[in-house]
């Protein structure tokens, strides 16, 4: 596992180098230009979203964003900011803010882009990249590509890391047999996305605002109480964005370049989670943006984008969180742990409102991912494939629960078998790979239609503000 695990990272840090960076940074620089600053309608923005609109769809608007919003923050908010840190350095964090930033232009676009030619399938409207690249620029075998990557990270990323990192908090907390949670994982997850999309907006519409309310309240309980040290966790994390994590060397040389690398590792590791944060440049929001009750592309594109706003807003927290209280520098603490080691500062709730928050940021971004899963087999498969496709997530997500923490529990029975596709690490990197296939294809599209993108927002944006 470890010899694949390595050459998965290899891939991964070459793929999401200074080329993917520049790419990143590029387009939402760009698109942010293009669009005279669209971030200045973030607060109408988020106004508007809690209007009713009463254009046609499946959902409501609200429901639409909701559904992104509980797809993303679980994997990035508190696991992307983590694994960042642990890879990249504070400096990450910061990456993190400043790419998410830029992409709020990159959503826009993508989700506009998606409801203007969304399509009518099966009684309920569907949409996403792959269809705007078959219809407007007649490449299927690149829709192929993205709804195959959608289809993995649904998987790994939405399914089997999700319900890993449920069982593992709860095991590791109150020590749970990892099989009974995997079941009521499963139990859970089968009685929201059979219903299909409009029951997990129903549930994602309650549940986004609960679980941001908890994790605020103690995210803000961990700062106060470490207060006199946070302008150095804020130091921590300015200077690490420029210096990383690489050790220095003796001589000025082995210093600058490892400066160097340890900077390209903080931004790679900020950008790349940025992505996964915000899932600004991955397409998959646009997917759920489709399914909304809006009267213009325009309209569903910017409340859609105030996504990226709420995500890097409480990735900032995290991040902070971490790095003021956490054990952000001990290479054996990872993932949910490395979160855990920093709100169990609190005093008696600051674990228990941590595994609260780690499980339901954990099942919304499992039912979101459901339906983005869905809907790419859909494309690829046809309508046939809806039934089917939930009852195996299902079973994905008992997977994920209960085999991928039955090794720390001493389980020996072939353990090279499943190690391999259930450990955190090996997830992350796996989702990582994948990504790029839903971010490359996405970024291409979106840069073949810059120039319609930007007479739209130019024609439909003022009227609506």
């Amino acid at each position: 596992m470890e010899t694949l695990l390595h050459y998965i990272n290899v891939l991964n840090n070459f793929i999401w180098g200074p080329p993917m960076i520049l790419l990143i940074f590029g387009l939402g620089i760009y698109f942010t230009c293009r669009l005279g600053f669209i971030q200045k309608y973030t607060f109408k923005a988020i106004i508007l979203s809690v209007k009713k609109d009463g254009g046609s769809g499946t959902v409501s608007s609200f429901g639409s964003l909701a559904v992104m919003i509980g797809a993303t923050v679980g994997t990035g908010s508190i696991l992307g900011v983590t694994t960042a840190v642990a890879e990249g350095g504070p400096g990450a964090v910061l990456w993190m803010a400043v790419a998410g930033v830029f992409n709020f232009a990159v959503k826009y676009c993508e989700c506009a882009a998606a409801v203007k030619y969304r399509v009518k399938r099966a009684g309920e409207y569907v949409g996403g990249p792959m269809y705007v690249m078959t219809r407007v620029l007649k490449m299927k075998w690149l829709a192929v590509v993205f709804a195959a990557g959608t289809l993995i990270m649904a998987l790994t990323a939405g399914a089997l890391l999700q319900a890993n990192s449920i069982a593992d908090v709860l095991r590791e907390g109150y020590r749970i047999n990892p099989w009974w949670i995997a079941l009521a994982t499963a139990a859970l997850t089968a009685a929201v996305t059979i219903g299909g999309v409009k029951r997990i907006a129903a549930y994602s519409q309650w549940l986004v605002p609960v679980m941001g309310g908890v994790y605020l309240f103690i995210s803000l309980a961990v700062i106060l109480l470490h207060l006199p040290q946070l302008p150095q966790a804020v130091w921590t994390i300015c200077s690490g964005a420029f210096t990383g994590k690489a050790a220095a060397g003796g001589v000025l040389g082995s210093v600058i370049y490892a400066a160097f690398m340890g900077a390209v590792r903080a931004i790679g590791s900020g950008v790349s989670r940025s992505v996964m944060c915000t899932e600004a440049g991955l397409g998959s929001a646009a997917i759920a943006a489709c399914a909304a009750k809006t009267r213009g592309a325009a309209r569903m594109g910017i409340i859609s984008a105030t996504s990226v706003f709420w995500t890097v807003f409480i990735c900032l927290l995290s991040g902070l969180v971490v790095v003021l209280a956490g054990n952000w520098q001990d290479p054996n603490v990872y993932a949910a742990n490395l979160c855990n080691s920093a709100f169990k500062t609190v005093p008696y709730v600051g674990t228990l409102a941590l595994v609260f928050s780690l499980i339901i940021f954990s099942f919304t971004t499992i039912i979101g991912w459901s339906y983005y899963g869905e809907k790419a087999l859909q494309f690829l498969g046809g309508d046939g494939w809806s039934k089917p496709w939930r009852i195996f997530y299902v079973l994905v997500c008992f997977a994920g629960g209960g085999l991928g923490t039955a090794f720390s529990l001493g389980w020996t029975i072939a353990p090279d078998a499943f190690e391999i596709g259930l450990t955190t690490r090996f997830t992350w990197g796996l989702s990582t790979l994948m990504m790029t296939w839903m971010t490359l294809p996405n970024l291409y599209m979106l840069w073949r239609l810059r120039h319609k993108l930007k007479q739209d927002a130019e024609r439909n944006l003022p009227k609506i503000f």
